[in-house]
């Protein structure tokens, strides 16, 4: 699969600085010309200059163009005279331009786009046949994925493409269809768009060039790529596709990390059985996938919370890496056994949490905003539990953080008061992003032993990283 580096400068100055920085790139660059004030084709097309794509974007797909059909001919005609390797025509102008567009193509290769930026339509084969009518030599169907299950669909149609030998650029846009920007290629996909940078992303849901070239590696992936990935929601600032993907890379394993955003977790699950080999579960599924999975491991069975899966000979088997991380770290700062032990929050990184210090011998004790949650969580374990309003009256060797709250994106709140905190104390917070909560710096202040979120995903990541690699080979 190509890359094609998007780029929608405003002045000519602008579009002819980055053209030049680029100049002797392989990749593909599309110039998005409809915001270009003082437009100047011949500059932008003249020798020396990377291969390029010229595409004038409508207003109403997008773009700023809100001339005629007839200016729209000019333009895109005098790109092709001039030399462009690539002419993007919107199909909404009608069959009939498209054909008369393609049969002065010259050496030009003309793509026949189309763009929905609401949903992703059950008809796309048949868009997909009357955009083959037009004889444009590549055809490009971008929509928009309202879940991760709508990135199927583009698959499947990729899959029909090939079979039909025909050129085809398919992708969803949002931050549900990140995912077919990265795994087009594994189903055929012609090329797919990425920015700069960050701040110059052309499309929602676009990558950057150095995120599908080195993280991804997205143009090398093929129909053997073994493909793995976080399921939760949020997953945005998940540091697991960073971890897995570069630990693919050293070991030269043809794999992929991927983020599935999701919402229906059990759809999710019955759409992408045959895509995926292994799974990350974070929030707010670790519990509701247990009761999904063919077989659980003892240990993430008896606590119900699990947060790997790995698909072996086609039955989902589910692991609970948290768990021995949480216990390995606490075991290499402190004897467990009696310890008073009090963790925050009743969600399933909490469950985790309590377990692991009440099965060590520790008096443990947890503490919920939501009452009834916490007694319910606390009888199911055997251990302690109160409300945070009773923080203060407690006593603990260990205060372990198994909440979001911290997170980047989150409001600040200080779950404990700074009374509370004793020298000597360890302090455990869950959370990765950012490194240092609010909770770990009043610990640090008042001389207490941390542990941070970004060491507690590191431990468990590489024990499910060895349960990865082992379903590779």
């Amino acid at each position: 699969m190509k890359l094609c580096l998007s780029i929608a400068p405003n002045t000519m100055r602008e579009a002819l600085r980055i053209l030049h920085a680029y100049q002797t790139t392989s990749e593909l660059i599309e110039v998005l010309i409809d915001g270009i004030r003082d437009l100047n084709l011949a500059q932008i097309l003249q020798q020396p200059r990377p291969k390029l794509l010229i595409t004038n974007r409508k207003k109403d797909e997008g773009g700023k163009f809100i001339g005629s059909a007839s200016q729209q001919h000019g333009i895109l005609s005098e790109a092709i005279r001039l030399g462009a390797d690539y002419v993007d025509v919107e199909f909404s102008w009608g069959e009939m331009f498209v054909k008369r567009i393609t049969s002065q193509s010259n050496k030009t290769k003309i793509i026949c786009s189309y763009h929905n930026f609401i949903e992703t339509p059950n008809n796309l084969e048949s868009l997909y046949q009357r955009m083959r009518k037009t004889g444009a030599h590549i055809i490009k169907i971008a929509t928009t994925a309202n879940n991760i299950t709508d990135n199927k669909l583009i698959f499947d149609l990729l899959k029909q493409s090939r079979k039909d030998r025909q050129k085809l650029i398919a992708l969803c846009m949002g931050e549900a269809g990140e995912i077919s920007r990265i795994l087009g290629g594994m189903y055929g996909n012609y090329l797919t768009y990425t920015s700069l940078t960050e701040k110059d992303k052309t499309a929602d849901g676009q990558l950057t060039y150095d995120e599908l070239k080195n993280l991804y590696q997205a143009d090398k992936l093929n129909h053997r790529t073994k493909v793995f990935g976080l399921v939760g929601n949020p997953v945005k600032h998940s540091k697991g596709i960073s971890f897995h993907n570069k630990i693919f890379s050293r070991r030269r394993l043809n794999a992929v990390y991927v983020n599935f955003l999701l919402n229906d977790l059990p759809k999710f699950l019955s759409t992408f059985r045959n895509i995926f080999t292994g799974l990350s579960i974070t929030m707010p599924f670790k519990e509701e996938i247990v009761d999904l999975l063919d077989y659980v491991e003892i240990d993430a069975s008896r606590l119900g919370v699990c947060n790997t899966i790995i698909k072996r000979n086609g039955k989902l088997v589910g692991f609970n890496t948290d768990l021995p991380a949480v216990v390995s770290l606490l075991k290499k700062r402190t004897n467990l056994r009696g310890k008073k032990v009090i963790v925050l929050g009743t969600g399933a990184t909490s469950k985790t949490m309590a377990f692991a210090t009440f099965s060590n011998n520790c008096k443990t004790t947890i503490i919920g905003r939501n009452p009834k949650r916490a007694e319910i969580l606390a009888k199911e374990l055997g251990c302690e539990w109160t409300t945070f309003e009773n923080l203060s009256s407690l006593d603990a060797n260990i205060l372990m953080n198994g909440t979001s709250v911290g997170m980047t994106g989150t409001k600040k709140i200080r779950l404990v008061p700074l009374k509370f905190f004793r020298k000597g104390m360890i302090v455990f917070d869950a959370v990765s992003d950012p490194i240092m909560t609010t909770l770990l710096h009043d610990a640090t202040e008042t001389d207490c032993r941390i542990i941070t979120g970004v060491e507690f995903f590191e431990h468990q990541a590489q024990l499910q990283s060895k349960l990865f690699i082992e379903s590779i080979r």
